[in-house]
């Protein structure tokens, strides 16, 4: 899943896939959660934080509850997490971002 957010590997089946994941990590950057380049040995921060989102984005969430970030990062954390659960590729939530996941949620 880090290599699909970061651009490498050869987990995307797809041109679309790819292009899912380009744009994640476009706007992700826009937006201050810049993703590291393949190969980076750790996980930013901002990296953390969107894979959380992804994470939650895979799962039920309380009625009301909006998306993290701009309406237009949001779509693509919902994009990138269908295709993920469409591999069967599943995140688990990370707690210790959880805190930050909820705030910014807005529910």
């Amino acid at each position: 899943m880090l290599a699909l957010m970061r651009g490498g590997g050869k987990m995307a089946r797809s041109v679309d896939v790819a292009d899912l994941f380009a744009q994640l990590r476009i706007l992700a950057a826009q937006e201050g959660y810049p993703i590291m380049p393949g190969g980076t040995p750790y996980l930013s921060d901002g990296e953390l934080v969107l894979l959380s989102w992804l994470a939650v984005a895979q799962r039920m969430v309380a009625p009301g509850c909006k998306s993290p970030g701009p309406p237009r990062l949001a779509l693509a954390i919902e994009n990138c997490a269908k295709v993920l659960t469409a591999m069967r590729l599943r995140l688990y939530p990370l707690s210790l971002y959880a805190h930050r996941v909820r705030g910014a949620a807005r529910c």
